[in-house]
């Protein structure tokens, strides 16, 4: 059966139906196409077809005259111009008559009753088909599908090359997996009347370098293009996602529509609170918040003196109550906490409680709040208008906080459209959560991605070892497809006796790496975990490799560094989802691994820190685009013997 990029939306509503029964009857290797972009619609439907051949189709109640067909005639102008091969045309007409004027423009064009073409169009589509070369295949891609366009410098799949701007290499393009998930509704939402339809969701699940944030990327760009008066915002995890998005888009890619805003979800969240609430300090890791934590978790509080928890546990309850959007104390008395790796008994929640409305207290009189704190109050006390979008993007959203989630609801207009990107095999469902349990409705509304790009098969099936050994399932679980993909080296890992020794064997195998031929350092990619920090780590690679060689991404102006696209990118682990590289080194691995082992945490608790160091692990593997170097001082999980090659 053909492959349907698209819903034959250009088509008039009674004809699909017959016309998709005809074009079923076609191969695998057909392709049938809906252009997006208004000056690219030389037809209704666009058929590719093997070998690079082309076929344009129309449906016309009456013969068709030259003005309606004037963007297919000057699109095969433009083609005989650069001495390529006109392509066809095939007008399905309502009348009987196939008589048509012989002018010049006309040779392509073929009419057919619409009743000959239902009994037999499969046959009268191969009859038209037109073969390209190489070249031509790539200029219509280009012109009429740019969604499908990948720049080389946004991809890691290319093998690790020296920068030439003369070389003549092929153009890359998404697989038609990913282009149909890039138009997802697009082509509906323009005929749709505003007041007719409800949001609407579109989730994107995928492996470890599908091309998830290339799709959210092409599309973001690609809808902006086509409704400029519309208002859209790619909503990212993390900072240095960001500042990698923005720039490839700034410098790759055209530009930032002025309709587009780039975004993390924490910009996004004080944006909105600024606005309804007024100027408000946001306390991430700064003094402020280290005073309020030594206020309130103190022995002179009772209820945190007979709390038999650990601070992070206290710390991260009162987080809990924000996230997750609990209305009041009786709400979080009865409230089941699925997932969150350590029980509380009801005497228990009043103390933490009380702890939480002090807290709520000291932030009040330092007019300062955790960012879950007026997010939560966003979501649940809005006494004000929030910006409103018509069109929402996100990318890594299985990280999203459920009350993230209902911020972005919020921030929707009526008929407007959510976009996800997610990876539950990075740790959504470590949670035991769902998309349903959230308020999203993505039964039906779900594409699932199996096939990496980013990576060969070497690292792929080193990383999937990790997830398989939490013995996961379910519907959201996504198994890789490992036919087809490069092939490579295993997984270096390197052992050291002390971390200090760690920082000196990394810098030696970066400094030789940096050394080799055809390797720039923007294909290079520098992973902290650990005690080993990006900011104590950019000054040792500066003494190492030279001034001005490294972008620490965690830093304060990340986004403002203008030798961007020449410098290695370094960040810690907990930044780098959505981050890619050919070359990708780990430090700190042996810290992730011994976290579990604490001897005063319970085995339920050990459980749910080793998921979570196994997936953090496993995120920072499925960075490298072609070679991986893991550092440790820990021995690595057995499933990985005898995936990888280890150095002592």
């Amino acid at each position: 059966m053909a492959i349907f990029m698209d819903a034959l939306s250009d088509l008039p509503r009674i004809q699909r139906r017959k016309f998709k029964k005809t074009f079923e009857l076609l191969k695998d290797k057909y392709c049938i196409r809906t252009p997006v972009m208004k000056d690219a619609k030389i037809g209704q439907v666009v058929i590719e077809g093997p070998c690079q051949t082309w076929l344009v189709i129309g449906f016309h109640e009456k013969i068709p005259t030259s003005e309606q067909l004037n963007i297919f005639f000057q699109f095969n102008k433009s083609l005989s111009e650069l001495g390529f091969i006109p392509l066809k045309y095939l007008a399905v007409t309502e009348e009987d008559s196939l008589i048509i004027d012989q002018a010049e423009d006309t040779k392509m064009l073929t009419l057919v009753n619409k009743q000959d073409f239902f009994d037999n169009g499969h046959e009268l589509i191969r009859q038209n088909l037109v073969e390209s070369s190489l070249q031509q295949y790539e200029w219509i891609k280009i012109n009429l599908f740019p969604e499908s366009k990948i720049e080389a410098v946004c991809s890691t799949r290319r093998k690790l090359i020296n920068h030439d701007n003369t070389a003549k290499l092929q153009s890359l393009f998404l697989d038609f997996d990913q282009e149909s998930a890039t138009k997802l509704d697009m082509l509906d939402s323009e005929i749709a009347p505003k007041e007719s339809i409800e949001n609407t969701v579109r989730l994107i699940n995928g492996v470890a370098g599908c091309g998830k944030t290339l799709i959210l990327i092409n599309r973001a760009l690609l809808y902006c293009n086509k409704f400029p008066e519309k208002k859209v915002i790619l909503l990212i995890h993390n900072k240095p996602v960001t500042s990698d998005i923005t720039h490839k888009i700034e410098n790759f890619l055209g530009g930032i529509p002025k309709n587009l805003s780039i975004k993390t979800f924490h910009s996004f969240a004080l944006m909105q609170q600024n606005k309804i609430n007024g100027r408000t300090k946001p306390l991430f890791g700064d003094k402020s918040l280290s005073l309020i934590k030594a206020e309130i978790l103190n022995n002179k509080h009772s209820s945190f003196k007979e709390l038999k928890l650990s601070d992070v546990q206290i710390w991260s309850e009162l987080e809990y109550i924000n996230d997750y959007l609990i209305e009041d104390k009786n709400s979080y008395l009865e409230y089941e906490r699925q997932g969150r790796g350590f029980a509380i008994q009801q005497s228990q929640r009043q103390l933490v409680w009380q702890l939480y409305e002090l807290m709520l207290e000291k932030m009040c009189m330092s007019q300062g709040y955790l960012p879950s704190t007026y997010i939560r109050g966003l979501c649940l006390n809005q006494s004000g208008e929030l910006n409103k979008f018509d069109h929402i993007l996100i990318d890594e959203a299985q990280f999203f906080a459920p009350s993230w989630l209902q911020l972005v609801k919020k921030s929707l207009h009526s008929y407007g459209q959510l976009f996800m990107c997610a990876d539950p095999n990075q740790g959504f469902l470590k949670n035991r959560l769902s998309w349903k349990s959230v308020g999203l409705n993505v039964r039906g509304r779900t594409k699932k991605l199996s096939h990496s790009y980013r990576t060969t098969y070497e690292i792929m099936i080193a990383a999937n070892a990790l997830l398989s050994s939490l013995n996961e399932s379910g519907e959201d679980f996504i198994k890789p497809n490992f036919d087809k993909m490069e092939r490579g080296s295993k997984p270096l890992v390197i052992y050291s006796d002390t971390p200090q020794d760690e920082k000196t064997r990394f810098l030696n195998e970066l400094h030789q790496c940096t050394e080799q031929p055809g390797i720039s350092l923007n294909q290079i990619m520098v992973l902290c975990g650990g005690s080993i920090t990006p900011w104590v780590l950019a000054k040792n690679i500066e003494d190492k490799i030279g001034k001005g060689c490294v972008n620490n991404l965690n830093g304060s102006y990340a986004p403002q560094t203008q030798n961007y696209a020449n410098q290695i990118k370094l960040m810690n682990i907990n930044s780098c989802t959505g981050m890619e590289s050919g070359i990708t080194f780990v430090l700190g691995v042996g810290d992730i691994l011994i976290q579990s082992k604490n001897i005063n945490l319970k085995e339920d608790e050990k459980e749910s820190i080793e998921q979570e160091s196994i997936r953090k692990l496993y995120v920072a593997m499925t960075r490298a685009g072609q070679k991986l170097v893991l550092f440790s001082t820990e021995e690595m999980p057995s499933c990985l013997h005898e995936l990888t090659d280890v150095v002592s």
